[in-house]
């Protein structure tokens, strides 16, 4: 049995006709079909059953278990080898691997119909537009200009943050965030610990990131409040603003430098979907009380947001 990914690659190239390449035992090959081109990568797999995807009843309902992923990781490794290679060599823009396909390939007659289903293809969710621009929308904005005369520049690092989450690009995600929060928080600061105490003295951040959290906590369904409750404990933090605000600085750091330990994110970036979550919602939410805030006076503002804190505390029982 043969087992194949395929994936949809973008780059400023040209193809006459199909080309491949062999290096045992893998076999690649980049085509176009339907105006398209695609990239795939075949190899050959004895022990197919145990990896294959299998399809079950359980109450009446039909089940689907798609492929393990670990019998073809190698090969999805080519792919982020080829799309970093063949940025220079043929310029590739992207290689889809977020909306890949699995494709299981009979060798012989013996193998037909082992195998329930021959092929499963990732479906990246799309986002439909949901909100209607009204006159009020716009004058608001318009408005905002003046009261808030650079808030265009930590907004347009939330614009290309939350551009790359939506692509599932976690990484860049990340790091665009961050540098929203950096912009409002640091003062000019870059070393991690005048970052630390800057960030921890700001009354507007400990009041997103304590919202943020209580709306997480509510709906926690994907396990982001409990990733964060065993990241705390694995680097020895207390869960509290404190405690968050060390995390995400850690993470900074380690996605913003080039290193052994960056490597493995760069290339598998999904284990960066909790941290780059939670700090989306963050600056979601700093978007929104920037603007909340922005005609109130310096006092009333500290003193809602004090009194929101307070609560939230309570709520979440916090220090």
């Amino acid at each position: 049995m043969k087992l194949q990914i395929c994936a949809e690659i973008d780059g400023n190239f040209l193809l006459n006709d199909r080309v491949d390449a062999k290096l045992y035992p893998y076999e690649f090959s980049i085509f176009s079909k339907e105006g398209k081109y695609y990239i795939s990568v075949t190899k050959p797999v004895k022990d197919y059953i145990d990896f294959a995807p299998k399809m079950y009843n359980k109450d009446g309902i039909i089940h689907i278990e798609a492929t393990k992923p670990e019998i073809y990781k190698d090969m999805e490794d080519w792919l982020c080898y080829i799309e970093a290679m063949g940025a220079f060599n043929f310029e590739v823009s992207k290689i889809h691997i977020d909306e890949l396909e699995v494709n299981w390939i009979y060798d012989n007659d013996e193998e037909k119909g082992t195998i329930p289903i021959t092929s499963l293809k990732r479906e990246k969710q799309k986002r439909k537009a949901e909100k209607f621009v009204s006159h009020n929308n716009l004058s608001d904005l318009i408005i905002f200009r003046r009261m808030l005369p650079e808030a265009h520049i930590p907004f347009s690092y939330y614009r290309q943050a939350k551009a790359f989450f939506d692509e599932g690009n976690f990484y860049f995600a990340f790091i665009n965030y961050f540098m929203m929060l950096e912009f409002c928080f640091a003062d000019g600061k870059f070393q991690k610990r005048d970052v630390t105490n800057n960030f921890i003295k700001s009354t507007l951040l400990k009041l997103c990131v304590l919202s943020a959290f209580s709306m997480i906590k509510e709906k926690d369904k994907a396990g982001n409040y409990a990733w964060l409750v065993s990241e705390c404990k694995l680097r020895q933090k207390k869960f509290n603003f404190e405690g968050i605000i060390y995390i995400l600085i850690e993470y900074r750091g380690l996605l913003s430098h080039a290193s052994e330990r960056s490597k493995a994110y760069l290339f598998d970036n999904l284990k960066l979907r909790p941290v780059t979550f939670i700090i989306s919602m963050i600056c979601f939410l700093l978007c929104g009380y920037m603007q909340v805030y922005c005609c109130s006076s310096e006092d009333d503002k500290n003193r809602m947001m004090q009194k929101r804190i307070d609560k939230l505390n309570v709520e979440l029982g916090w220090d």
